[in-house]
């Protein structure tokens, strides 16, 4: 809530525009109208990778669409309200005497955009703290995770009843010539709620820093996963600004209009971490959209074997036996496997599959070790990584 105009304010209120008013509307429809349609057209490319590419969607993809469903309310309600029947984005000053003397119908919108609000970002966050579990292993990342959405959750339910009490009768909100109106201090509760909801960005969206840069990917795959995911940065800068601007908000008697441009800065927000969350579960598409981009380096494995190679699909399945010793004609390998991952392959050199049928090949790393001849004073280990891949009696050697 702001300030009132005191009456030497009113003294200085130039003449009313009721014909043609100098309004924010443009300014909000400009964003938010774009950004609603660029949040629905990310969740529905992350459900189509989901759901036709890879098959396996998960709660994470749900709680993002209900965070889009809140999102897209709040921006559509935050467009409506600046219509001239409700006049949000006004000066004060030019208000119709009408609607001046009762604006309880923008008010009434506002604060169920704050409402809204709250589930778009407790919703987003949880399920991105859901794509870390399945991206990230390890224990310190889900402890994390689970602490954290436990944190979101508790802020979440805080921050919302905290809002909806904020006056005491609760229409007293939009009811502000109400005789009995009791509100909290404004800037508590916007600074409070706002503050930890900043911490929160921060934390979870700058997380997976620490594990992209050690994960075992190519430089081009790194810099990509790493841009995706410190677009959270808008998202932490667009927190501190709408912090910066809620006091601006907070001391002016100018409320309509200072409270379209917060709606507009609560957008970027919300809009951005939507779209930042999608982006790892777009990437299926965005891999057949931008190969060039986003493909897995895979055809240098599929072009060093000639027409019968064996074509890496990728997809893990997730079962690690112990690692062979010998290959099937009785012969030990000429170098120790140290580490070892389940593919399911095709046989054929396109990637396609001859007659129809597929199995499931093991590719180790490890180091080949020297002959006496050929390290010179006894046997040596050779740094050269070698992968080993073997599908029934037949074994293939690609030196990296």
């Amino acid at each position: 809530m702001s300030t009132f105009p005191t009456f030497e304010d009113i003294l200085k209120w130039p003449p009313p525009n009721y014909d043609n008013p100098t309004t924010q509307r443009p300014l909000v429809l400009g964003v938010e109208i774009p950004l609603t349609i660029l949040t629905i057209v990310f969740v529905a490319a992350r459900f189509y990778s989901r759901t036709i590419i890879v098959k396996a969607i998960g709660w994470d993809d749900w709680f993002m669409l209900i965070a889009l469903i809140f999102s897209a309310a709040t921006n559509i309600m935050t467009c409506v309200s600046t219509l001239p029947a409700y006049q949000t984005g006004y000066h004060l000053y030019d208000l119709r005497p009408e609607i001046l003397a009762n604006p309880y119908q923008a008010a009434q919108m506002a604060m169920a955009c704050q409402l809204m609000y709250i589930p778009v970002c407790v919703f987003t966050k949880i399920s991105l703290l859901i794509t870390y579990l399945r991206i990230f292993p390890g224990k310190v990342n889900k402890w994390f995770c689970y602490s954290t959405m436990v944190f979101e959750v508790a802020w979440g339910i805080g921050a919302f009843f905290l809002s909806l009490f904020q006056c005491k009768p609760v229409q007293s909100y939009w009811l502000i010539q109400s005789p009995v109106r009791d509100c909290l201090d404004p800037g508590i509760l916007y600074y409070t709620t706002s503050g930890l909801n900043i911490l929160t960005d921060f934390v979870i969206f700058l997380w997976p820093a620490k594990d992209l840069a050690s994960v075992q990917i190519s430089v081009r795959q790194r810099i990509t996963l790493i841009t995706m995911f410190c677009l959270g940065v808008i998202i932490c800068v667009a927190g501190v600004c709408r912090v910066w601007y809620s006091s601006i908000y907070i001391k002016s008697w100018d409320y309509l209009w200072h409270g379209s441009v917060l709606f507009v800065i609560i957008s970027i927000e919300t809009s951005i971490g939507i779209v930042c969350g999608c982006l790892p579960g777009c990437k299926p598409l965005f891999g057949q959209l931008f190969p060039s981009v986003f493909a897995r380096s895979t055809n240098a494995a599929n072009s060093s074997y000639g027409p019968n190679a064996y074509a890496l699909s990728g997809r893990n399945n997730k079962k690690h036996n112990a690692p062979p010793s010998k290959s099937a004609d009785g012969q030990p390998f000429p170098f120790q496997i140290v580490k070892e991952e389940g593919y399911e392959v095709s046989y054929g050199g396109g990637g396609e599959s001859k007659g129809g049928s597929s199995s499931t090949s093991r590719v180790g790393r490890g180091s080949r070790t020297k002959s006496e001849d050929e390290a010179g004073d006894g046997g040596s280990l050779d740094s050269t990584e070698w992968i080993m891949m073997q599908k029934g009696p037949r074994v293939v050697e690609n030196r990296v």
